[in-house]
């Protein structure tokens, strides 16, 4: 049976408001900063963080210091018989830092990053990381303990667009031991060489970055929002001022407004009894039934997925019901059931498969029924 609906759902109008709300933040700082310099805007909005790009050439070691916006401050080119962890040291402190003042990163060839991408409904939001980390697993051969691992996901219009990266441990750890270093200071990798045409830097963050310092920038943008804020009180205290003048002209339709709230009192009073009644019967109900369980089933799934069997079962564990059907994104299925209050521990009961009449993926998934869950109203 085809579950289909006409009204949008409440997240997927919170979803719309938010990209529109951030959409608009990035053109409000685009626009602000359009009004300086090239120089001087990336100088405004930098932390102050640096970070220092370490990598081996055949035969020599290269630096590069940059920016928190990736913006190549100094560089230099030391052959690699004249290379030690000192000379780290020595090229920092040119630039009057210290090893603690950054964040230190390494430069490996494209040969040493995989690199993959792939596509993910917008259903997948909520647990787009989770996704990823399973399909990586599932799909190559790495094992979580033995890789590092990042990816970036961007929205398109109907889509979102992933790129994945992984580098072995071993292999970076040979890279850090030929430079003198320990893993433990190392605070991503790159590859420039890996980057797609249109897609992101491969970045693979192992650590947070080292804590950007303080700038008279934040200090003044503090003082600007205290401005704003000062502003936005005198605005308000001026409009309270007016609301205060209104109030003596508004005492004679308080008394007749008193009149009426007292009879209103009384519906609500009313009404809550009522209501009082009503919670005491649905609070009888100990379990929620094969129907509530379809409706809640038919409310939190896709419109793109569709169920040809659920089942319901008793065990000595308690009530467990299996669903079957065919769905365009079938691993995404499991985080809807399990923020319903109806399901629990979800889980695929097994491989998802492509079936090629329908052109979509046949799904098995079991989830145990919460007894003390309050069923809800079906949606579509």
């Amino acid at each position: 049976m085809s579950l289909t609906t006409s009204v949008p759902p409440p997240s997927l109008w919170l979803t719309k408001g938010s990209e529109h709300v951030r959409s608009f933040g990035r053109w409000w700082l685009r626009e602000f900063l359009a009004l300086f310099p090239g120089r001087v805007a990336d100088w405004l909005i930098e932390r102050g963080s640096r970070t220092l790009v370490l990598a081996t050439e055949e035969d020599a070691v290269t630096f590069r210091l940059m920016s928190d916006r990736r913006r190549v401050l100094a560089s230099a080119r030391v052959a690699l018989a004249e290379y030690s962890a000192d000379v780290i040291d020595d090229f920092l402190k040119t630039h009057r830092l210290r090893r603690r003042d950054v964040s230190l990163g390494i430069g490996l060839p494209q040969s040493a990053i995989f690199c993959r991408s792939f596509v993910l409904p917008l259903e997948t939001r909520r647990s787009l990381d989770a996704i990823a980390v399973q399909d990586l697993t599932a799909k190559t051969p790495f094992q979580l303990d033995g890789i590092f691992h990042a990816h970036v996901a961007r929205r398109t219009a109907d889509k979102f667009l992933v790129w994945q990266w992984v580098v072995r441990r071993s292999h970076l750890a040979h890279a850090v031991e030929a430079l003198g270093l320990d893993l433990g200071d190392i605070a991503f990798v790159e590859s420039p060489d890996a980057r797609a045409d249109d897609g992101p830097l491969p970045i693979i963050a192992l650590r947070r970055s080292a804590a950007s310092r303080n700038r008279w920038v934040t200090r003044t943008a503090v003082t600007l929002a205290a401005m704003a804020l000062l502003l936005i009180v005198t605005a308000i205290s001026a409009k309270y001022h007016r609301q205060q003048l209104l109030l003596d002209s508004l005492q004679a339709e308080v008394a007749s407004a008193t009149a009426k709230a007292k009879s209103v009192k009384t519906a609500i009073d009313k009404l809550q009894q009522e209501l009082a009644i009503l919670l005491r019967l649905r609070s009888r109900r100990s379990e929620p039934g094969l129907l509530d369980l379809w409706e809640e089933a038919t409310r939190i799934l896709p419109a793109h997925t569709w169920l040809s069997e659920l089942r319901l079962s008793e065990s000595p564990d308690g009530r467990q019901v299996v669903m079957t059907g065919f769905s365009a994104a079938a691993a995404a299925l499991v985080g809807l059931l399990d923020r319903s209050p109806l399901f629990s521990e979800a889980s695929l009961a097994g491989p998802i498969t492509l079936d090629q009449a329908e052109n979509k993926e046949r799904f098995v998934i079991q989830a145990n029924v919460s007894n003390t869950a309050k069923p809800k109203t079906a949606s579509r």
